[in-house]
């Protein structure tokens, strides 16, 4: 019977990985903290880490009852969502590369500060990532013991597609160093600009799964 439990959770894991795709995120992580210093950056992308799997732990327990309660569709989840990592990519294309000292401070306690929205949700852990747990969630009975594997299971592979997202994160700024300051530069808006697409593209998938709905 483990082997639903490791079944459970290698799914789990092979879902979420290419949703979440923590080595395309990882420049965009990068940019989004460029005014922190390493060690703070360090330490944001362990809360980045840990707050991933906790949002989508959350969204595995109680996510599907929630929406029923709210009366909210996973087409308005995309389109919310989508809106979210549009304007977050914009900044990110229109931000000018310096700031003063005291810009830079202010970004560096602002920064730590939004760790969960936007770091988190929706920029790591957006609609792509909250509908594929929704498609994990046990349907079984709680008091059957498979319900319980599949459960920890899942669990277990949100904990591994976190730690992933916590290791591209924690040492991006060991790598795209050495693109040199204009490959980085380069790097940098072009992840910007694929997180603008991904989120016009979740908008237009929120849209259609609306109108397909009607």
């Amino acid at each position: 019977m483990h082997h639903f439990f490791f079944d459970s959770a290698a799914l789990a894991f092979l879902a979420l990985f290419p949703i979440l795709n923590p080595p395309a995120m990882a420049p965009i992580f990068m940019e989004m903290t460029a005014s922190l210093p390493s060690p703070d950056r360090h330490r944001l992308a362990g809360l980045v880490g840990r707050y991933t799997f906790l949002f989508l732990l959350a969204v595995l327990v109680g996510g599907g009852w929630m929406l029923k309660i709210f009366g909210i569709s996973i087409p308005v989840i995309r389109v919310a969502g989508g809106l979210l990592l549009f304007n977050t990519a914009w900044k990110m294309l229109n931000s000018e590369p310096k700031f003063s000292r005291e810009e830079q401070e202010e970004l560096q306690s602002r920064m730590t500060s939004r760790a969960f929205f936007p770091m988190t949700m929706p920029v790591t852990a957006g609609p792509g990532s909250i509908a594929v747990t929704l498609t994990l969630v046990p349907t079984g009975s709680l008091l059957a013991g498979s319900t319980w594997l599949k459960f920890a299971g899942d669990a277990a592979g949100i904990a591994l597609a976190a730690l992933a997202v916590f290791i591209f994160y924690r040492y991006c700024d060991s790598i795209l160093p050495k693109l040199g300051r204009a490959g980085a530069q380069v790097i940098s808006k072009i992840s910007a600009f694929i997180l603008l697409a991904i989120g016009v593209q979740i908008i237009w998938e929120g849209i259609r799964g609306l109108v397909a709905g009607q």
